[in-house]
């Protein structure tokens, strides 16, 4: 076997390789650094913001986290088949407890080579090695498998805000003019406008793409949007609970950051003609489904979780949680994109030319200041890409 052989079939072992065709392989194995280490080196440090996954090899590894929470992975264990350390910037120090083989490949490699679902699998099975230990895994850990689980059955539950699901569900129920009077009201309710996208996409022409809910309501007719704004209400929200008022206050607050950051985007799309402010107010409806999802979950814990928990747990785990869901509910790509790239506050596309996702950023900003939210802190104004972008960086913006 030649040695080229001998590195793809290295490549095989690990979980988000292992499809790829032999020609995406062979692209691997060129564009990659194998690399060896002695004993006590440093693979990675905290808070590395290097854009690459590693792979071990050969040889032994422990990852060190801030808290002081160690982990030992023997290239032999099933934790080696994942990346290590993944998230960036990077919450372990991974070092060599022996000599050790590993490769090192590009982030943005991986990405182009893999397809969104073995993407979402590499996401999952890296979270699974930087949470879990064999004997106790902690809490968000077991959030982001559960969610990842249920992806994977196609049965994910994400759940409506109660009081807000009641009055729109009624309002639906009683609403019996166009498409576009009943797609106002589900845009009240983030959870139940994703759910109709999807709907409507999955009943859609392959390769097309829905791009608003008007069109997605009037893609599944009146009827089917009023059954599942009823099973919405009635199956995927839940009554306020005394002993779920941490829920309560998270998903107050992510509905009311929903609602304020959709109309924000719009109103920013329209002021400065810029992009089409419909897309942009979907954006913003949406841009918070991945704290959504987790705060879903999060129902499971609700006797022992603390408020800085489901903090610390939705701040790391948001964006690559909503990444998976709009994949794997097939939320067309553009759109699914948009929402991503809008969870980074310091997201530069490198054109001056502000995009949509320029809007939504700014739209973030405006209503975190106005609301004083401190849930997920911005940077310095001024460090913002986006706000260069649309001049609103100034002294005189509309954000001061």
């Amino acid at each position: 076997m030649s040695t080229t052989e001998k590195s793809v079939e290295e490549l095989r072992r690990f979980n988000p390789l292992s499809d790829l065709s032999y020609d995406k392989l062979l692209e691997i194995v060129d564009q990659a650094e194998w690399l060896h280490a002695k004993k006590r080196s440093v693979l990675m440090d905290l808070g590395d913001t290097e854009e690459f996954s590693l792979f071990l090899i050969k040889g032994n590894v422990l990852m060190e986290a801030a808290d002081g929470r160690q982990h030992v992975i023997k290239h032999t264990d099933a934790a080696a088949s994942s990346p290590l350390s993944r998230l960036r910037p990077s919450r372990y120090r991974v070092s060599a407890l022996t000599p050790v083989s590993y490769v090192k490949i590009s982030n943005a490699l991986l990405e182009e080579l893999t397809d969104p679902d073995h993407a979402s699998e590499m996401i999952s099975s890296h979270y699974l090695v930087e949470e879990t230990s064999e004997e106790n895994a902690d809490f968000s850990a077991q959030m982001v498998a559960h969610i990842y689980e249920d992806l994977q059955k196609h049965k994910l539950m994400i759940l409506s805000w109660h009081p807000v699901s009641l009055s729109v569900s009624r309002q639906i129920m009683e609403t019996s003019g166009t498409a576009a009077s009943i797609g106002k009201w589900v845009m009240l309710d983030p959870v139940l406008s994703l759910k109709l996208l999807k709907m409507a996409q999955f009943q859609h022409r392959p390769g097309g793409a829905v791009p608003n809910i008007i069109s997605a309501t009037s893609q599944i007719g009146p009827k089917k949007t009023r059954k599942l704004a009823f099973m919405n209400l009635f199956r995927e929200s839940r009554d306020p609970h005394p002993r779920a008022l941490i829920l309560q206050e998270a998903f107050s607050h992510a509905w009311e950051r929903s609602i304020c950051v959709a109309a924000v985007a719009k109103r920013l799309a329209e002021d400065l003609n810029l992009e089409d402010p419909g897309e942009a107010e979907l954006a913003g409806l949406l841009h918070n489904v991945g704290e959504i999802t987790i705060i879903s979950y999060a129902y499971n814990f609700y006797r022992e979780i603390s408020p800085q928990e489901l903090q610390e747990c939705t701040l790391m785990f948001s964006k690559e949680t909503g990444r998976m869901v709009l994949s794997h509910w097939n939320i067309f790509h553009s759109l699914a994109q948009h929402i991503c790239d809008s969870t980074e506050w310091l997201y530069d596309h490198g054109s001056n030319s502000p995009s949509l996702v320029d809007i939504v950023i700014a739209a973030r900003a405006c209503v975190q200041i106005s609301r004083k939210d401190k849930s997920n802190p911005a940077p310095p104004l001024p460090q913002i890409p986006a706000l260069k972008k649309l001049r609103l960086d100034t002294p005189n913006s509309i954000l001061v």
